[in-house]
Parts: structure tokens; C-alpha cells; sequence
């Protein structure tokens, strides 16, 4: 079976946008590929990804869930089916909030991105961490993909 990429569009300021969209059509292969080993089949889909500043995701965060404070990453999945061809739906992250965690966290910015791409994408498809059973079988996936990717644990 061919492997079938996604469409990514990649919006924002050229100033926030931290990766290219071949960089995150690598890392949402190894996604899909340890998503349909645990899961199920994901087939062709598309999203849209857009990197914005501080003030513009705390309006955002604070319009979508109430919360009037800036966030990492929100992500607003579409619910369509996900068997066929479809939108997955829309991620958002703040790039000034990946520089600053990174630095924070002793780690690198780009690492830090793919794990934020990688949990934003994941929200995408259903998962979530609300309660301690599926944010441990979130964590689970997400440590198993980025080490496809060459990422370490960042938990």
C-alpha cells in the first residue's frame, strides 16, 4: 500500500512559523504509522496548522474555553469521519510559548515543537487528558511517536 500524505496548510507570520510543511508531513507520518498500528486506518486527510503570538491565542483560549490566558497549543477537531478522505480540522500554536517551554524545560525548541505538533494532532483524532486512563494512553502514544521521530520523552 502506497503511503498516502496529508495536506497541511501552514498559515502565520513568517516571524512564527517554526516549520516547514515537509517537517511536519514527516512528523505526521510517524504519527499515522503508530496510530494505525494501535488504532485504526487513518487514510488521506488534511488540516490546517497556523502559528500565532501570545495575544492571539490567549483571544483565542479565551473566546473557545473560557480560559484568559495564553496556551501552547489548542486544537479544533473537525469530527468528520475518520475512515475516508476529510479534515481533521484546525491546530493552533504559539510560538512564543514553544521558544519560552523549550528554554524553561532545558530543551530543544525544535523537539518541543514536534511533541506540541504531535499532542495537537492527536487532539485532532479524539484523544484527550481529562481524565488520568486516557491522558496515560495519550502520553503512551505520544512517547512512542516521537521516538520514531528521534525525539526523547518529554515526560
Amino acid at each position: 500500500m502506497a503511503l498516502t500524505f496529508p495536506n497541511i496548510d501552514i498559515s502565520g507570520d513568517p516571524s512564527e512559523v517554526l516549520c516547514t510543511e515537509e517537517e511536519a508531513i514527516l512528523w505526521f507520518s510517524s504519527l499515522k504509522g503508530e496510530y494505525e498500528k494501535s488504532i485504526s486506518k487513518l487514510g488521506h486527510c488534511s488540516f490546517n496548522l497556523a502559528f500565532l503570538t501570545k495575544t492571539e491565542i490567549q483571544d483565542m483560549n479565551k473566546r473557545f474555553t473560557g480560559k484568559n490566558k495564553p496556551t501552547n497549543v489548542l486544537s479544533f477537531p473537525s469530527n468528520d469521519d475518520l475512515t475516508e478522505e476529510r479534515f481533521l480540522g484546525d491546530i493552533a500554536i504559539c510560538s512564543e510559548l514553544i521558544v519560552e517551554e523549550a528554554m524553561s524545560q532545558g530543551k530543544e525548541t525544535h523537539d518541543h515543537l514536534i511533541h506540541i505538533f504531535v499532542h495537537g494532532v492527536l487532539h485532532l483524532l479524539g484523544f484527550d487528558h481529562e481524565e488520568h486512563s486516557s491522558a496515560q494512553q495519550m502520553e503512551s502514544l505520544e512517547i512512542r511517536i516521537l521516538k520514531k521521530i528521534g525525539v526523547a520523552d518529554p515526560y
